[in-house]
């Protein structure tokens, strides 16, 4: 008798591991088919105005589009252009500098001597370095 119940709880509890692991792959292979591609998001966006191609965000014209990492990336505008750029912060450990590359405004403006920031970037693109 204790042989026989002994085989009933093995069985149930391999039954009840399956019944997990078959709701898990269930599960995972209905997420996967609910994601919508780049191409569907894109061709299926109804922005009326400028979509972003990285961002996929819904702006007024290109030079509005946000960087696809703002918290580690700055986005310089170019001199005399409607164009910009996106490049990794400065990596340093100066907590006022590095309030200012947090920041939208101050962030792009940043001109640091040393630094590869938007203002060493300007200076490249005007040629004066």
């Amino acid at each position: 008798m204790l042989h026989i119940t002994f085989t009933v709880c093995v069985f149930l509890h391999v039954l009840a591991v399956h019944g997990f692991i078959f709701n898990f792959n269930q599960n995972q292979h209905q997420q996967q088919q609910a994601q919508e591609s780049f191409e569907d998001r894109v061709l299926n966006n109804n922005c009326p105005d400028y979509l972003c191609p990285d961002t996929l965000e819904c702006v007024k014209s290109a030079i509005d589009c946000p960087c696809p990492y703002p918290k580690s990336q700055l986005k310089c505008i170019l001199p005399h252009q409607d164009n910009y750029i996106c490049i990794s912060k400065p990596a340093i450990h100066d907590v006022k500098i590095n309030a200012i590359y947090d920041d939208p405004v101050r962030g792009p403006k940043a001109h640091n001597k040393g630094l590869r920031d938007c203002g060493w970037v300007n200076d490249v693109f005007q040629g004066n370095m």
